[in-house]
């Protein structure tokens, strides 16, 4: 009996462990993809701040001189 009943038994054990993980790649993907936009607005924001700051130096340098 067990013979039997002992392959489905693994194959159900095997899909929910492959639903969970398909699961958890969604949620990470999801994590990631909030991640490299948060990124790109934190990296163009303190490029926006290093070119501003830039820009008051030259002016300031250039009023100097």
């Amino acid at each position: 009996m067990f013979a039997l009943f002992g392959p489905q038994k693994k194959l159900l054990e095997q899909e929910r462990e492959l639903n969970t993980l398909r699961a958890e790649v969604e949620t990470l993907r999801q994590q990631n993809h909030s991640m490299k936009t948060g990124m790109r607005r934190c990296v163009s924001c303190d490029y926006r701040i290093d070119y501003k700051e830039r820009q008051k130096q030259q002016t300031i340098t250039t009023s100097t001189q």
